[in-house]
């Protein structure tokens, strides 16, 4: 079973950069991008500033202690389309029926739309498309470090575990570091992340030393 995840983890890693760069390539393209001028032609790789309109707004979820955050969404027009946005509270709050709204489209997704001066952003394909692949290449990766050097179930489990705590502070620097918007707040996110990864790994390397150490 071992030779069978590191077989599999390893075929997936050579093909990894190529993954990779085609989603690095769309991203880098959408934060490069700037406004549309008149008369751009479909497909441009720029973000077009549509007017819109809010003609319905609600909010999704259950009253009561245990349960989600409620979602804030609103039904905006814009051009020919309309779409269920969901959006953060200043937004949602500032918004009525027939209120006129902002919208920013990339290749026919939205990405921002303002409201009365509140704005909510939202992460087009592009962008989603990376995030998904280094977490990807993050798990291949541990899958294959697991299938090399876990002999036993107990050192898996921490290892698999600890590993897989680790991937979104590995996507948070990643992601933030390829597209040049690496901060101090990122780093700061990335850090609290790790917590319960390197936890879990302390604890897992612990526990044979002090087995080795009284029989």
């Amino acid at each position: 079973m071992r030779v069978v995840v590191l077989t599999v983890a390893v075929l997936g890693l050579v093909h990894a950069p190529s993954w990779l760069e085609d989603a690095y390539r769309d991203r880098a393209a959408y934060e490069r991008a700037s406004q549309c001028p008149a008369g751009h032609p479909a497909g441009a790789d720029c973000l077009e500033q549509v007017k819109g309109e809010v003609v319905d707004m609600g909010t999704r979820g259950c009253p009561g202690d245990g349960c989600p955050p409620e979602e804030r969404r609103l039904r905006v027009r814009y051009g020919s389309d309309t779409v269920w946005l969901t959006v953060n509270g200043s937004t949602y709050d500032a918004a009525r029926r027939g209120t006129p709204a902002d919208v920013r489209v990339w290749h026919g997704a939205v990405t921002r739309v303002t409201v009365r001066g509140h704005s909510t952003d939202f992460l087009p394909s592009a962008g989603s498309s990376l995030l998904w692949r280094l977490a990807g290449v993050w798990l291949l990766a541990g899958a294959a470090i697991c299938a090399l050097i876990a002999s036993r179930r107990r050192t898996l489990a921490f290892l698999g575990g600890a590993w897989l705590l680790l991937t979104a502070p590995f996507v948070v620097i990643v992601d933030t570091s390829l597209v040049g918007r690496l901060g101090v707040v990122d780093v700061i996110l990335a850090a609290v992340l790790a917590v319960p990864g390197v936890i879990v790994s302390v604890v897992g390397l612990r526990r044979p030393a002090r087995r080795g150490a009284h029989p």
